[in-house]
């Protein structure tokens, strides 16, 4: 019931994950494209704007998650058994929203300087904490669902802290004799024109996985369980692939900047290769363990029935994967140029089949593998408009370097 009850709670979540990264994406871009045209004053009007942007959107989205908690359990038909558990988790959670979005801002000047490792060294510390902590007050302490949210927002104010600091020492080091604002409105604006598409296209993720708890919540709580065990697996391999469209964004960013335009295409290739051979390592895993990686989420002695739906869930969804890799690739070279808008569309498309299906095939397989099998409609439909994209930029935009 834990588990399920976290998994209610997660497509809200992922709204404030696809508003922070969405929002720190735009940031990371311009950095990138005023770092690689060496325009160091506006750099750092860009970075503290960034900053307190995040911030103050931050404080926004924690009052209302905190307030908001538990009409949106109601909303997304929450089960009575855990809707106290999950309406708690999620105002807990909510609170720690505003650091989320102070680490993401920090990782989004980080990035656009090229530097990938600093975020890396916050997060792990930020993850081991959280793990330590999780263990202690679900353990121990016998907090529960309530703990493990307390673990998430402890662990996250600590790495949006001492992110922050090193960001504006950094800052401060870089030298320049051109004047600059703490906060500057025509760039704030052209950050905008980055970030918003890309808060609306993380946000169809997000909508997309609310529309389908719903669907998944009309079932019983072992199809719950076990689709949000297999959830938290492939949205873990997802952020892996979006991952390498996220740092091919800030490069084409630095090479857009310094219009070293052949580097686009040789990045891209590269960055697709990179995903296409790791979405093979994992389909291999989904498919052979998958009982096993769903284990590390239940007890695969007294939860076969969540295993089961788990196992179904990782076979079937695994292979569509190979066709996200593009996808994922295509958008970090579209918002890269500054073509938010255009992914945006595509994935607003992309989402708008799957979720359709998801109801189609859900009613006429009278199964919820029917929220899988939809994914075969979804993403080659994205796959397409992806390539169809990518042939029309490339030969619009990038003529022959001189």
């Amino acid at each position: 019931q834990g588990l399920a009850a976290i998994g209610a709670a997660y497509p809200i979540t992922l709204f404030f994950i696809a508003f922070a990264t969405g929002a720190a994406m735009g940031c990371s871009v311009i950095i990138s494209q005023l770092f690689g045209s060496k325009r160091f004053g506006d750099l750092k009007s860009s970075v503290f704007t960034a900053l307190i942007s995040l911030l103050i959107m931050g404080i926004v989205l924690s009052a209302l998650g905190i307030v908001l908690s538990g009409p949106l359990m109601q909303l997304l038909n929450a089960p009575e058994h855990i809707y106290q558990p999950a309406s708690s988790y999620l105002a807990i959670y909510s609170a720690g929203v505003v650091f989320m979005f102070l680490y993401n801002a920090a990782t989004a000047v980080f990035t656009g300087l090229g530097d990938s490792k600093r975020p890396l060294y916050f997060l792990m510390m930020s993850s081991a904490l959280n793990i330590v902590l999780d263990i202690l007050a679900v353990g121990p302490l016998n907090m529960g669902v309530a703990g493990a949210a307390w673990a998430t927002t402890v662990s996250q104010a600590v790495s949006a802290v001492l992110s922050c600091l090193l960001v504006t020492r950094k800052i401060h080091e870089i030298r320049s004799d051109e004047p600059f604002r703490y906060f500057d409105r025509s760039i704030l604006g052209q950050m905008a024109v980055i970030a918003v598409p890309s808060i609306f296209q993380q946000s169809c993720v997000a909508l997309s996985h609310t529309i389908l708890q719903s669907l998944v919540n009309s079932f019983d709580t072992s199809v719950i369980a076990g689709y949000e065990a297999a959830s938290k697996l492939h949205n873990f391999a997802y952020m892996c692939f979006n991952t390498l469209g996220t740092a091919l964004s800030s490069f084409v960013a630095q090479c857009f900047g310094a219009k070293k335009y052949q580097r686009i295409h040789e990045g891209f290739w590269v960055s697709t290769g990179l995903c296409f051979a790791f979405t093979l390592i994992v389909i291999a895993l989904f498919q052979i363990f998958p009982a096993q990686l769903a284990g590390l989420f239940v007890d695969a002695g007294t939860e076969s029935a969540v295993i089961d739906v788990s196992i179904n869930y990782l076979r079937i969804i695994s292979p569509v994967y190979s066709v996200i890799c593009f996808i994922v690739t295509t958008g970090g070279l579209l918002r890269g140029i500054g073509k938010s808008m255009t992914f945006f569309v595509e994935t607003m498309i992309e989402f708008a089949v799957r979720v359709g299906m998801c109801f189609v095939l859900t009613s006429a397989l009278n199964s919820y593998t029917g929220l899988m099998w939809a994914w075969y409609f979804g993403s080659p439909c994205g796959f397409i408009l992806c390539m169809l994209l990518y042939l029309r930029e490339r030969k619009r935009l990038f003529p022959p370097e001189r």
